[in-house]
Parts: structure tokens; sequence; C-alpha cells
């Protein structure tokens, strides 16, 4: 009998399908994000892009990442094709609007923030670019209506109180001002200008704590210096007036005709408070850059007289007498001495 054939192995079962990667979702690069895994984000975030470029959600959280992770064009970037494809966004409509400021393009922010406006989808920062834009193209009204529009923003009250100072609206200049004080008490230009109209309005020791905060928080800005030095010397404090003329002598940016004043009142101070022998360094510096300033001669041969030099006073005097606007003082002083 003949045996039987062994049957066939089974067949071998087949490879059952890989599991598809789950497809990324937003939620994830969210959570990246907030752990500062700005890569993984941002990597997450353009694999979906890669499957949609016009997800919207997608672009903004992109530029929001962009932004945290400090690449300001990349955010920039994904901002403009948020605003391409709603051009109402808000939030993209304030980025590029202020990287067109950035860039001095006002005429394109003034437009773009208009058509904002005129679609009820304006917000405080937007009326704000508005009346920067409308300011720096000339349109004072337009920037005025603009900027109060803004509401409180702190940057909107400097530009209105600025605006009021240069009209000579003192009071309403002196209100935005200190609404801005109230969001940020180290605003340079709010305390320069109080400092302004409270020297104007005779209040000096208000003046001297605006200028004294406003040098305090630039202390290279001659404006600052040399108005505190001013406020001190209409105050009385000749001593802390020298001490700043001093200093903002030293200062770039100071007109010269503003420095030959300095130097002037600075000599006539020094020889007030007594100190000749600082006299000399004072007025030969001042002589480098005016060597036709008779009142820097003046106050030095006074000093030199005071301090039992007859012979180089009078010859100071001499020189002083050069000077039409000292001549006669100088020549008085020359003939006294014997």
């Amino acid at each position: 009998m003949q045996a039987c054939a062994p049957a066939p192995p089974p067949p071998a079962p087949e490879p059952e399908p890989e599991a598809a990667a789950p497809a990324p979702v937003l939620s994830d690069a969210e959570i990246a994000a907030s752990n500062n895994d700005f890569d993984t984000a941002v990597r997450i975030i353009e694999e979906i892009l890669s499957g949609n470029s016009n997800d919207i959600e997608a672009l903004r959280l992109l530029a929001r990442v962009e932004a945290a992770a400090g690449d300001r064009e990349a955010s920039t970037r994904a901002w403009e094709r948020v605003a391409a494809l709603d051009p109402y966004d808000p939030d993209a409509a304030y980025e590029v609007g202020s990287m067109l400021a950035a860039g001095g393009r006002w005429n394109e922010v003034r437009t773009r923030m208009l058509q904002l406006e005129t679609a009820g989808a304006a917000e405080g920062r937007h009326h704000l670019l508005a009346g920067r834009a409308s300011l720096e193209l000339g349109y004072r009204s337009e920037a005025r209506k603009e900027l109060k529009q803004a509401g409180d923003i702190e940057l909107a009250h400097t530009l209105l109180g600025t605006m009021a100072y240069e009209r000579g609206d003192l009071d309403e200049a002196a209100a935005e001002f200190k609404d801005a004080l109230r969001l940020d008490p180290v605003n340079f230009t709010a305390n320069l200008h109080l400092g302004y109209i409270s020297y104007h309005r005779g209040r000096l020791k208000e003046a001297i704590g605006y200028y004294r905060t406003a040098y305090e928080i630039d202390e290279n800005n001659p404006l600052a210096c040399l108005s505190l030095a001013a406020a001190f010397e209409k105050y009385g404090d000749a001593v802390s007036a020298v001490k700043y003329y001093k200093a903002g002598i030293l200062l770039n940016g100071t007109p010269a005709q503003e420095r030959r004043k300095v130097y002037l009142t600075l000599v006539r101070l020094l020889y007030q408070l007594g100190r000749d022998s600082e006299i000399e360094f004072t007025a030969k510096r001042g002589l480098l850059e005016f060597p036709d300033e008779g009142g820097l001669r003046y106050y030095w041969g006074e000093a030199l007289l005071r301090m039992n030099h007859p012979a180089a006073a009078k010859e100071q005097f001499r020189l002083a007498a050069q000077d039409p606007q000292w001549k006669d003082p100088a020549l008085k002083r020359f003939h006294s001495i014997r």
C-alpha cells in the first residue's frame, strides 16, 4: 500500500500593516511651545502647513512661536501670510503695521489701519498706529482723533501731550503727560515736558523733580541735564546749578550757541560762589570754542583781580573789551586798576 504524501505546511501569516503615524495636531505644537521647545513646535506646525498651507490657526501659532523664539523676521512673515488670508485679523494687522512703521512706510500703515477701522475691526493699538502714521504724514487733526481713540496707552498719551505742548495748550499737555507717567513713571519725554511746564509756571521745586527724573533716565541727554541746571539756578541753588552745567557741557548734541551761554553762566556762577580757582580752567576751555566771547575773559579778569593778580586781570579786561557786548564793563574795570 502506497504511503500518503505529507500535508503541505500552512501558509505563513500575512504581516500586519504598520499603523500609520498619527497626524500632527496643533495642540502638540502648543504643548511644545509652552515647554519652550520652539524647534519642535515649529516642526509640527510646518508639517501641518505642508498639508494645508492656508491653515490660518497654524499660521497664527507659527507667528507667535517664532516671536517667542526671538525670530522677529520669521514671525512677521507668518503674520503677513495670516493677513493675506484675513486682512482684518487684528493681530496680523497690528504686527504687519508695526513692521511697516519700523521701515518708515507710513502711507501703507495709514491705509491698512483706516481699512481696518472701516471694517469695524480696529482696536486701541490700531488707532495708535494710525495716529502715529497720520502724525508722521502731517495730518495733525486726524492724528489727534486717532490717538484719542487709542485709549489708555502710554505712547498715545505721550504723543497727545507733545502735540498739545507744541500748540501751547499746557493744561492738556500736563494732563496727558501725567497719564503717561501713571502708566510708566520713567517715561523720559513726559518727565522732561512736565519739567518745562512746571518751570514755565514758576513751580521750580516741582520742575527740579521732573527734570531730575528725566536726567536719571538718560544722563547723556543734554536737554535734561541743562534744564535741571537752569532750574537749580532759578531756584537759587548755585552749587547744584554748577554741578549740572559742568556735566551738561561735556555732553554731545548741545547747539553751539547754547554751549556759549552755558560757559558764560558757569564762570558767572563760579565767581558768585567764590570758586576763583575753577574759573581759569573753565574760561580757557570755553575760549577754545568761542575765542571772541568777552564774558569769559571778563569773569576771568574779575577772578584774577580778587586773587590779587592786577596785571593779569587788566590784560583779560583789555581782551574782553574787544567783544562789543562786553566793551563798556570791561573798559570800566580796565581803567579802574592802578
